[in-house]
């Protein structure tokens, strides 16, 4: 049975009841989040699979890669299901399938999400250690405002309109309920509003779009009590605006394409002990645009300048033909 009250925290949010062997369903649906469509924010599905796969292995197997295919939209008004297969398990790795999906009116089961979740067991000593280092010099978390501040700040110096600001807020305030961010001044989303003040000029625009970048810190506002949890809520994150970013690198909005949503994803995590409730650096850059797709990737680096993970997506970008005006917001 779903939930009626709204989760509090992260772990809540993501809170799961067995369903049978290997099988969970979330207490809570999933939320919208920035996509135009009224659908739920893809991070829901990635994270409910990273959950799902963790806690179908013992703990001392830990995960460092998570690779998939989004098949399709989840819905809002409904729980997410997971359910795992074991491929693998030998005394140093382990691999599993998981299945996001959701049950449809009719009583047929929907996959939303169907990825590979690969683990190892901690080493016993570190030949190498090293992690390459963002594009820019990013300011201190410190230093940044946090999205209500910097919002509150363009409206002040007239950069936005109210209008404007009324229409980010419920796209993107989701996650500002679970997560503390803080936008680093150096990157494009801080200077146009995540793209939707597309004519606001940015420090990047002589740029070329593969050279530009965007990073915010971001820790979770919750307790995150297991390895578990906080792998989840490194996976919720990671997810956001990846798909977006070469629009909101172009001075374009999500608006401005008929379709723009991720298609696959690959999670990679390099640090066994993640304490996701401390400040993390995100960066957010876009590589390839080809054939109607973007490929793009995120980074995460702990306070101390340790990479510890990244997200690559391809995602489909679609442009708007002559239906355009009838048609825009829908996917």
């Amino acid at each position: 049975m779903v939930a009626s009250s709204p989760p509090r925290s992260f772990t809540e949010t993501l809170a799961f009841e067995e369903l049978g062997e290997n099988q969970w369903q979330t207490i809570h649906p999933p939320q919208r989040m920035g996509n135009a469509a009224n659908i739920a924010y893809g991070g829901f599905a990635v994270s409910v699979a990273a959950k799902a796969a963790c806690l179908s292995v013992p703990d001392s197997y830990h995960l460092y890669t998570l690779m998939g295919n989004f098949l399709g939209p989840a819905l809002t008004d409904r729980p997410l299901r997971a359910s795992t297969r074991p491929i693998r398990k030998t005394r140093t790795f382990a691999t599993c399938q998981v299945e996001v999906s959701q049950l449809q009116d009719n009583g047929e089961s929907r996959p939303c999400l169907v990825a590979l979740a690969d683990f190892q067991v901690k080493e016993k000593g570190v030949l190498l250690e090293y992690s390459a280092p963002p594009r820019l010099q990013y300011s201190h978390w410190k230093d940044c405002l946090s999205a209500k501040d910097r919002l509150e700040k363009m409206l002040r110096e007239g950069k936005i309109s109210p209008e404007m600001a009324a229409r980010f807020k419920p796209s993107f305030g989701m996650a500002d309920t679970l997560f503390e961010s803080r936008h680093c001044p150096e990157g494009i989303a801080a200077q146009n509003l995540m793209g939707l003040a597309k004519s606001l000029p940015t420090t990047q625009d002589a740029l070329p779009l593969t050279q530009k970048s965007t990073a915010d810190w971001s820790r979770c506002r919750s307790g995150l009590p297991s390895a578990t949890d906080n792998i989840a809520a490194v996976a919720f994150l990671m997810d956001g605006a990846i798909s977006f970013a070469p629009l909101m690198f172009s001075r374009m909005f999500l608006g401005d394409s008929k379709a723009c949503s991720s298609l696959d994803f690959a999670l990679r995590v390099f640090r066994n002990e993640v304490q996701f409730e401390e400040w993390h650096l995100r960066e957010i850059v876009t590589h390839v645009g080809a054939e109607g797709r973007t490929y793009s990737e995120s980074r995460l680096w702990d306070e101390g300048g340790a990479c510890v993970a990244c997200m690559t997506q391809q995602s489909i970008l679609r442009p708007w033909g002559e239906e355009k005006g009838n048609e825009r917001g829908k996917l």
